[in-house]
């Protein structure tokens, strides 16, 4: 048998180092992963004409050289010779994954969707596992995962020079694709910054060390807030026991709520009670992690930050500080840390025959513990109820059958298998079910006027893409949000006694309902409800302080 000529060895030697692997994966993840990435760069072609131009070539060949060397410098950078092969195959893994959300539900992937993953709990994943996916996972992910794992790397003793030599090739190919075709290219992330979130493994590798420089700095000492809170009754005033119910409604968009407007009738049992509908109401996030803590913390949108807000007092924390109860209830979404230092109770395995099911509670059970605890309540009481709402993607399971007046609807966890009218369909009888279960909750609370002074605000965490625009589901960048994310629906009720007492009543409170408003209110809004008076208010984020009989400053 002949030896193998010089020519072949040196390919051998060639094909088998890290390098080479490296450059392969970088061709394949540009190639197989980023479906969502190529959507854009082809969405915003300078020259889309058919048969291509000489100058759609340029553009394609220049960005597909961009992208190939950028990636495969990250990769050069960080797959050391010890873990190359695992590293190579984890981002195979989860690039796949990633881009089959990034094409199928127009989701982008940065830190706060890292942290949506780790705080999903698992009846949510599981919802979002589909045969699509776990095939695309399957081709495009662990075979060519498990590939790598068994390819022969060799390694010279000049493997610096080596690495060396290919960070400048790919550099050397990345310039050569801007000085191809740079303006394109910077117009290209400049105007559609969604890109970086849309390019594996650059979103991924991104995403995961902004979540952990967050996570591994060392643990703040913990910061008490409005510690001058004190209960004031205005002097002359006689009032019964005081509560406060805040629903916190899971992914409801304001547009598809009929109080503001929309051409389907989802909110016939709220339209009939005597509340203040807030139309222009802006969420703190576009993901319950985000969203939640902001809602309940000082920090404003503008200045929040999530890590910051776990180590300081909350408005709950403030209102026990004042001599209230305060309660969380919750249907299997979790409080995100805001009701760690409270009295919480999670309803989701309630296991009540007619509400719950394979692990899972319809959010009519809030309301039987709300009614248990208004019967027993001695003292000035906050409570919060936090929803299973209409979270997607299943959201025919978010509602009773009796709830499905919209037909027919998507019952499928796999959205791809669902027209646009039986998603929205879906989507719509989930409201019309939260609809009821915030007039069960007026109810509640009306059934007790006799005795207690009574006020409820609802407002949603964040909203829902139904396929506008190509999106769907939520926990797009903020900056980047679309509207049917970011624009929420709130609206408030008062007891007559609640209203009377605090001259909250009239058309003063209902001239404020078009106001542009925000989750930063509520924290105001709420101390003003409760009668707490403390230095951090801020009478322009109060709701109603423009019709309020008293002053809390």
């Amino acid at each position: 048998m002949p030896s193998p000529s010089r020519e072949t060895i040196v390919l051998h030697k060639l094909l088998y180092r890290p390098e080479a692997l490296i450059a392969l994966v970088s061709l394949w993840l540009m190639l197989t992963c980023d479906a969502a990435y190529w959507a854009v760069v082809s969405g915003v072609s300078p020259d889309v004409t058919s048969p291509p131009t000489a100058h759609s070539f340029v553009y394609y060949l220049s960005t597909a050289m961009v992208t190939f060397g950028l990636t495969a410098i990250l990769l050069l950078l960080l797959a050391i010779r010890p873990v190359t092969k695992f590293l190579l195959a984890t981002l195979l893994l989860i690039a796949s994954a990633v881009g089959y959300f990034n094409a199928n539900y127009g989701m982008l992937f940065d830190e706060n969707m890292l942290v949506n993953i780790f705080e999903t709990n698992t009846a949510e994943a599981i919802e979002l596992v589909s045969l699509p996916l776990v095939l695309t996972v399957l081709f495009f992910g662990a075979v060519p995962a498990l590939l790598v794992m068994r390819y022969p790397l060799r390694c010279a003793p000049s493997s610096l020079v080596w690495r060396g030599c290919a960070l400048l090739l790919a550099a050397g190919i990345a310039a050569g694709g801007m000085y191809l075709n740079g303006k394109d290219i910077i117009s290209l992330a400049r105007n559609h910054r969604e890109v970086r979130y849309l390019m594996s493994p650059l979103n991924i590798i991104s995403a995961a060390y902004a979540y952990s420089e967050d996570n591994l700095q060392s643990v703040p000492e913990f910061e008490h807030i409005a510690l001058d809170a004190v209960k004031v009754i205005p002097a002359g005033v006689d009032r019964l026991p005081r509560v406060q119910v805040i629903i916190v409604g899971e992914t409801a968009r304001a547009a598809n709520f009929s109080l503001g407007g929309y051409a389907r009738d989802t909110n016939p049992r709220l339209a009939l009670q005597p509340i203040i509908y807030f139309s222009q109401t802006a969420s703190c996030g576009t993901a319950t992690a985000e969203s939640l803590p902001c809602m309940f913390s000082l920090q404003n949108h503008a200045e929040f930050d999530r890590e910051r807000s776990q180590y300081q007092d909350n408005l709950l924390d403030i209102a026990t500080r004042a001599g209230y109860k305060v309660l969380w209830l919750d249907n299997g979404n979790s409080c995100k840390k805001v009701c760690a230092r409270v009295e919480s109770r999670d309803l989701h395995l309630s296991n009540i025959a007619d509400l719950c099911q394979d692990d899972e509670c319809f959010d009519e059970v809030l309301i039987r513990e709300l009614e248990k605890a208004l019967a027993a309540v001695t003292q000035d009481t906050l409570i919060v109820l936090h929803q299973m709402g209409s979270h997607g993607p299943a959201y025919s399971r978010r509602h009773p059958d009796s709830f499905a007046a919209f037909l027919p609807e998507c019952t499928a966890a796999d959205l791809g298998e669902c027209d646009q009218a039986q998603i929205t369909n879906a989507y719509d009888n989930t409201i019309l079910y939260t609809d009821h279960v915030v007039d069960q909750a007026i109810g509640a609370l009306a059934a007790h006027n006799e005795k207690l002074d009574t006020a409820l605000i609802y407002l949603s965490d964040h909203g829902e893409s139904l396929g506008e625009h190509g999106l769907y589901l939520h926990g797009m960048p903020y900056r980047l949000a679309p509207s049917q994310q970011t624009h929420v629906p709130m609206l408030a009720w008062f007891s007559p006694g609640f209203a009377q007492r605090d001259g909250l009543t009239g058309n003063c409170v209902r001239q404020l309902a078009e106001q542009p408003v925000s989750h930063d209110f509520l924290f105001h809004t709420t101390l003003a409800l409760l009668d707490i008076r403390t230095a951090v208010y801020k009478p322009d984020l109060d709701l109603f302080a423009a019709c309020r009989s008293k002053t809390l400053v």
